[in-house]
């Protein structure tokens, strides 16, 4: 058919020329017979049967073009508020808010890795240090990734995030379904009783490492998505802490879910059910989402008082120099220590309640109460927030408790290690949660909403760098304090982790002496 479609291009454009070439002729002579259409000059013929052949093409492509510019950013309003009426008219309400706690439910799978983190350890024959490796790469990859996801949400919207965020978390989990199942498969070993264990390849090590960290790194694109948009969409109203509050719920809320589902499905099929889950909801908000103006692309209100769009390249007053003010590196630093804390917790609490010779079921209880309180923690903060009280006074409040939930265990004697675990976990859960809800109405009100995405990526990495330290510490004294004598991979007694409580008090203390630093700092944002 193309081999066909060039020898008519070619006769045609041959018949132009030759018809031309007549035309001259019998001009020169002074006899014009031909059509006075064909006065057109030959230059002009063969231009517009190209602009034929472009448009043909063009028509065939639009329907992928169309595709993509749903996804795409917008320059005005226009197109959002369309989205927004269908939408309405379509379910009865706008499902933004819906959305958006759902994509946080399946976004913070990484808070459940201590439900199946001791399996894993049994099932892959894994030491301590490198159970903890695969807690630390899983937060790394969610909270370095910070950065870049607000980078892609402030330039490309949240409906390129989702797509992004399904293809990553999707592919990730596979990975790490193939390399747990394989292991399963070869041992032969019963998912419900793990007695026995597979050896782990390098290839296969190496497989397992980058699929929690990109399963981090995706779980941040769609949680900064459903943020966002949330944030902006409720800016300046009554209830934007508590739509804050019932999205970052959601997202604490996601390692009950983790929790049932593993006790229902188990080690084999857990992750496979989380890569379709985390897949479905990402791509529904992809479409749900209304698409967002592009970050280059504002309103200026004239002196007139009309109406102009402007090109914030050239307005000095929009760029992005968050990064250069002192208030924000302090509230990075204090961030870091404090919900660097609350990681160290959620990625041990499993090998915590081992320790000190609890039950499974008792681990099962507190990742469940981890997620109800954490849940819990980022409701309640929510409508305080709305309140009007100062959002660095709850910070330090969160800060306080979590130190003093962190001094509990570290004080704990072996009669009482279990009861004042749970209390660490329901306080510290409860702080961390509220944590997260503060420092978005925090960079918002002290420096605006229009680079939210890269001031609350780089915040965001605070915890994970700190987490690293906290949880690589931590597993470095629990295995200092393993009896050879056992010949087991297992540290029983409260020494396991009393000088990590005690270290991540001590930085919580220093987070909160960091805020009081801060004081009340006027916005920088007009």
């Amino acid at each position: 058919m193309a081999a066909d479609g060039e020898e008519r291009d070619g006769r045609e454009s041959r018949y132009i020329y030759a018809t031309a070439d007549r035309y001259k002729q019998q001009l020169h002579e002074g006899s014009p017979l031909l059509h006075p259409s064909l006065l057109t000059p030959r230059s002009a013929l063969l231009r517009g049967r190209q602009r034929q052949r472009q448009s043909q093409r063009q028509r065939r492509r639009s329907s992928v073009k169309n595709l993509l510019r749903h996804f795409s950013a917008v320059e005005d309003s226009e197109d959002e508020e369309d989205h927004i009426a269908f939408t309405t008219s379509l379910f009865g309400f706008d499902p933004t808010l819906f959305i958006s706690v759902a994509l946080g439910l399946v976004s913070g799978t990484l808070y459940g890795f201590g439900r199946y983190s001791r399996d894993i350890k049994d099932v892959l024959n894994l030491s301590q240090t490198q159970v903890s490796a695969l807690g630390i790469l899983l937060d790394t990859g969610n909270y370095i990734g910070h950065p870049v996801t607000g980078y892609v949400y402030d330039v490309h919207g949240p409906r390129i995030s989702c797509v992004a965020a399904a293809g990553i978390v999707f592919g990730s989990y596979a990975c790490i379904h193939l390399v747990v199942n394989d292991n399963i498969t070869i041992a032969n070993i019963d998912d419900d009783d793990p007695s026995d264990a597979g050896t782990l390849t390098s290839v296969q090590w190496l497989l397992l490492a980058l699929g929690f960290t990109l399963v981090g790194f995706g779980s941040g694109l769609g949680y900064i998505a459903a943020l966002g948009t949330t944030a902006k969409k409720f800016s300046g109203t009554e209830q934007s802490g508590r739509a804050v509050g019932f999205v970052a719920a959601g997202y604490g809320l996601s390692s009950t879910l983790v929790g049932i589902t593993y006790d229902v499905c188990g080690l084999r099929w857990f992750f496979l059910l989380w890569a379709v889950l985390v897949a479905i909801v990402n791509c529904l908000g992809a479409f749900l989402f209304p698409p967002a103006r592009r970050s280059g692309y504002i309103e200026i209100i004239e002196e007139n008082g009309a109406i102009a769009g402007g090109n914030t390249e050239d307005i000095e007053s929009f760029r992005w120099t968050t990064w250069r003010k002192c208030s924000f590196w302090m509230i990075f630093y204090s961030f870091a220590c404090v919900a660097g804390c609350g990681l160290f917790v959620i990625n041990n609490v499993s090998t915590m309640v081992e320790s000190i010779g609890g039950e499974d079921s008792l681990a099962g209880a507190l990742v469940y109460l981890l997620s109800v309180c954490s849940c819990g923690g980022r409701i309640v903060i929510g409508v305080v927030a709305d309140t009007g009280i100062a959002k660095l006074t709850l910070f330090r409040t969160a800060a306080l408790i979590m130190a003093i939930s962190l001094l509990l265990s570290a004080a704990a004697s072996p009669s009482s290690s279990q009861a004042l675990l749970v209390a660490t976990v329901a306080l510290g859960a409860s702080s961390y949660g509220a944590l997260w809800v503060i420092i978005v109405g925090l960079l918002s009100d002290m420096y605006g909403k229009d680079h939210f995405g890269k001031d609350y990526g780089v915040i965001a990495l605070g915890p994970a760098l700190s987490g690293m330290v906290f949880n690589s510490y931590s597993a470095w004294v629990y295995e200092a304090n393993i009896d050879d004598a056992d010949d087991l991979s297992v540290c029983i007694g409260i020494s396991c982790y009393r000088k990590s409580f005690l270290m991540t008090a001590l930085a919580a203390m220093t987070g909160l002496l960091l805020l009081f630093v801060i004081g009340h700092a006027k916005p920088d944002h007009q």
